[in-house]
């Protein structure tokens, strides 16, 4: 007789499983398939967005300057000024007037470093081109000079540093010297790509204008989609991180401008008075590099150093003992100051936040890696921290340092084993006393010697070999 066939709803959702792992295998398969397809499209969709993304982008970076002046002092005059208007209305004013004031003031300032920066540079490069021609000539008679005895290895040694300096002179004349000239042909004959371009920055230059005069408004909406959704628990975290990630990105990126500009401006200061070459262009290069943690220093320093030494290996030296003494200062006592711990990173993460970031976005990576990966780091260390308590463990990680393990029925932690101090010091001195008692009696070895050689009639002393091994010992 056969058996009827029970329904279960185990059935049902393993067919849903299943049903779910072979969807996303299909998919996977074709957008790895089709991916140069799928990427044209994302870079079609982000062209579209560029204007609604510089837009935030630039909302973004003024928001903090445009809060302070608002706060500070727009806000107070407008307040002392108009009494007896309504608060709404004073706060509108206010507003405005800051973004005004705020957009002004980003503009001059950024003109007037780029009136001041951009001139010098290009007359650095220009003096750096037959500098590298000098150095070349220098540097190919030296290893002429030191390798005359072996032509063969002369021979590839001349080609290669002549080949270097070449393309670096090439580069240099070539690239930089011509950029204008460049432009000009580019505006000319991408004219319409051009066009789109700076039409797409203006518009979103526009964008970030309307968000920081109403990004109250913009915030509420935001928070009412995510409570829509998502519920009150799960919408708070949301908020949290995301609230977590602005003050870390804006504190982080704040910090990091304010120090490379302190910096930059402490190098060009040092090399004006020290009359070392192409100040302003090595007070760039170190000031601009300085932004990225760690390795910065080291991007920026190596090639200024380079630079320094085609014109005197001795100011070459002078400039490598000041960048050592200037990033010991910077990273002791300047950051410290300005940013303190606030990403509660350690530098292994620090580290291997710049590295696993850059990977996959490049310089920005190097740039924007940090604080997201704070972010990162601090939900995961909420998340462990929830979960320990819920299960009764402590969540310090400190405690965890002489933890062995947990009793499985108790979660009682078991610590590893400490011998007592009073212990530790009844062993030594046992030790240093069997020590000193081995060295005046006589080993078993060297008596029970001496008692066979007095039997067998012959008297000697105990072997002297024995009692060195135990003096030495």
């Amino acid at each position: 007789m056969k058996k009827r066939f029970r329904w279960d709803i185990t059935y049902l959702y393993w067919g849903i499983t299943a049903f779910s792992v072979i969807a996303c295998g299909v998919i996977v398969f074709i957008l790895l398939d089709r991916w140069p397809a799928i990427r044209a499209g994302l870079a079609d969709i982000l062209q579209i967005l560029s204007p609604v993304l510089y837009g935030l982008t630039f909302s973004y970076l003024l928001n903090k300057m445009m809060s302070l002046v608002e706060k500070k002092l727009i806000l107070r005059l407008i307040n002392k000024v108009m009494q007896k208007s309504s608060a709404s209305s004073r706060r509108r004013i206010s507003r405005g007037v800051s973004i005004v004031v705020t957009v002004i003031f980003t503009i001059v300032i950024i003109g007037g470093i780029l009136m001041l920066v951009i001139p010098q540079i290009l007359s650095s490069l220009e003096a750096l081109v037959p500098a590298i021609s000098g150095f070349r000539d220098n540097v190919i008679a030296w290893l002429t000079n030191r390798l005359e005895d072996d032509s063969q290895l002369e021979g590839a040694a001349v080609n290669y540093v002549r080949t270097i300096l070449d393309w670096l002179e090439q580069w240099i004349d070539g690239t930089l010297l011509q950029l204008g000239e460049s432009f000009e042909r580019n505006v000319i004959g991408g004219a319409l790509s051009v066009i789109r371009t700076v039409a797409n920055v203006i518009i979103g230059f526009v964008l970030s204008i309307y968000a920081l005069y109403q990004k109250e408004t913009f915030t509420a909406q935001s928070k009412k989609i995510i409570y829509s959704i998502f519920g009150a628990k799960k919408g708070n975290r949301i908020i949290f991180g995301a609230t977590f990630l602005d003050n870390s990105c804006g504190s982080f990126l704040t910090a990091r401008l304010l120090d490379a500009l302190i910096v930059g401006i402490l190098c060009y200061l040092f090399l004006i008075i020290s009359n070392l070459p192409y100040p302003m262009l090595i007070a760039v290069i170190v000031g601009v590099t300085n932004i990225i943690p760690y390795f910065g220093p080291f991007i920026g320093g190596i090639p200024s150093g380079l630079l320094i030494l085609m014109v005197s290996p001795t100011q070459c030296l002078i400039f490598v003992v000041f960048i050592v003494i200037l990033q010991q200062l910077d990273g002791n006592v300047i950051y410290p100051k300005i940013q303190g711990n606030a990403l509660g990173l350690s530098g292994f993460w620090i580290i291997v936040s710049l590295l696993v970031f850059s990977g996959f976005i490049g310089f920005w990576g190097m740039i924007l890696g940090v604080p997201f990966f704070s972010a990162i780091y601090a939900i995961c260390k909420g998340v462990a921290s929830k979960q320990l308590e819920n299960r009764g463990l402590p969540t310090d990680t400190g405690a965890y340092r002489d933890i062995v393990s947990f009793d499985e029925e108790t979660h009682a932690p078991v610590y590893k084993a400490t011998p007592d101090p009073a212990e530790k010091v009844q062993h030594k001195v046992k030790a240093r006393f069997l020590g000193k008692l081995g060295s005046i009696v006589p080993h078993k070895s060297s008596a029970r010697s001496f008692k066979l050689k007095k039997s067998s009639g012959t008297l000697s002393q105990p072997d002297t070999e024995n009692e060195n091994s135990q003096e030495s010992e």
